[in-house]
């Protein structure tokens, strides 16, 4: 069983791969991977709970690597 990190590092690059197949900037795909993800967290979820998925992940831009941190407060 793959982790759920694992998983969403096999979509990234089969972005990246279809984004250089249709000759599209790959960071311009992350960026619509990205409003399409939140959009699909939200009906998955409650808005407040991305929301805190996403203010903890722009409070922590500067760090480096990928962090399991407890449940709650909208983050996994």
């Amino acid at each position: 069983m793959a982790s759920k990190y694992a998983l969403a590092n096999e979509l990234i690059t089969a972005a990246d791969a279809a984004a250089r197949a249709h000759t599209l900037d790959s960071a311009e795909v992350y960026e619509a991977t990205l409003v399409m993800l939140v959009q699909a967290l939200k009906t998955a979820k409650d808005p407040l709970y991305v929301r805190g998925i996403l203010q903890y992940e722009i409070d922590n831009l500067g760090s480096s690597g990928v962090y399991e941190i407890a449940r709650g407060g909208g983050h996994s």
